[in-house]
């Protein structure tokens, strides 16, 4: 796995699946009961302790997270978020039960299991046919997922992101990062940011990629890694594609741009819109990696490059990848 795609997934947690847990055997959780097996997973980078665990009297598998009172209050809205996403259908984690744990000062939260593998793993070396499939899948889940307006009282769309872009750009500036892309996509958002005015905000996945989506038997099984959600433009959601979801299948990129719009190309409008999120998310990446002690910035802006190549410069908003099959 790519060290910037791992570093940025939130919940990738249907992997890495190892030994028994033989101190969670017995503990009684509402309404299921007794657990009777219990595994710990060793995937992803959240603070959590996560197990796939089962309880007895039930078939099937289901995803227990421990984490301590400071995340209380976001897991609460993480929790009502996949209630939400059950009501519109959405293939997801179904949430179960929520609480305290019997150790003092630790939570837990309780879903079900989703079987398979993510994409991440499985696309490249996928069939091409399955590949543009599994990609009009997550398409069709993102539009989904998008029906799930912000609470009444939310701040602009327009304010919030003119306000964090400002921030990563004198922050890129600050510490002296720029390439042939970098400006490009400085460019671009100086040039087009004003294009996310009235637009509307709505619940955001916040890392919608392939290490978040679990393919089994050929066909996307369901999103995971809802933890880092947000509220903002759904097209926001694209702002990843260019540059993580490409390196992995461009055939996955073209089926969720076209899965997201009913198997139809999208209009100009989505494709001002895509190219200045583009161009966002790579100046997002870069300032994230240069806060990050761990490196990774001279492969960050490779990627961003590469985007910026995708788009000739940004003065194509439509990337040469797209429906080339």
């Amino acid at each position: 796995m790519n060290d910037l795609n791992k570093a940025d997934e939130i919940n990738s947690s249907q992997d890495g699946v190892s030994g028994r847990v033989p101190e969670l055997l017995g503990r009684d959780i509402a309404p299921l009961g007794e657990i009777i097996e219990a595994y710990p997973i060793r995937t992803g980078v959240s603070a959590d302790r996560k197990y796939k665990v089962h309880f007895y009297g039930y078939d099937g598998a289901y995803l227990l997270r421990l984490f301590d009172e400071t995340a209380l209050a976001f897991k609460r809205s993480e929790f009502e978020a996949l209630h939400r996403m059950q009501a519109m259908t959405v293939h997801c984690s179904r949430p179960i039960a929520m609480g305290r744990w019997e150790t003092e000062g630790t939570y837990f939260l309780l879903v079900s299991y989703i079987d398979g593998a993510d994409a991440q793993r499985t696309l490249p070396a996928s069939p091409k046919p399955q590949q543009l499939r599994v990609g009009m899948q997550a398409g069709e889940e993102l539009s989904r997922i998008s029906c799930y307006p912000a609470p009444e009282g939310t701040e602009s769309w327009s304010n919030r992101y003119i306000r964090r872009t400002r921030h990563e750009l004198d922050l890129l500036k600050a510490k002296g990062i720029t390439s042939r892309g970098v400006e490009a996509a400085t460019a671009k958002i100086c040039s087009s940011a004003n294009l996310t005015a009235a637009r509307p905000s709505v619940f955001l996945h916040g890392s919608f990629q392939p290490a978040n989506l679990i393919v089994h038997g050929g066909r996307l099984a369901g999103v995971v890694g809802f933890g880092g959600f947000d509220w903002g433009d759904p097209l926001y959601e694209f702002a990843r594609l260019g540059l993580y979801s490409r390196g992995v299948s461009t055939l996955f990129c073209t089926g969720q741009i076209l899965g997201y719009h009913g198997g139809q190309e999208p209009d100009s409008e989505f494709w001002e819109l895509y190219a200045l999120y583009a161009a966002s998310g790579a100046v997002s990446l870069l300032a994230k990696t240069a806060e990050n002690k761990h490196g990774g910035l001279n492969t960050a802006i490779e990627w961003v490059d590469r985007l910026a190549g995708d788009h000739d410069g940004f003065s194509n908003v439509r990337p040469s990848w797209f429906a080339a099959l």
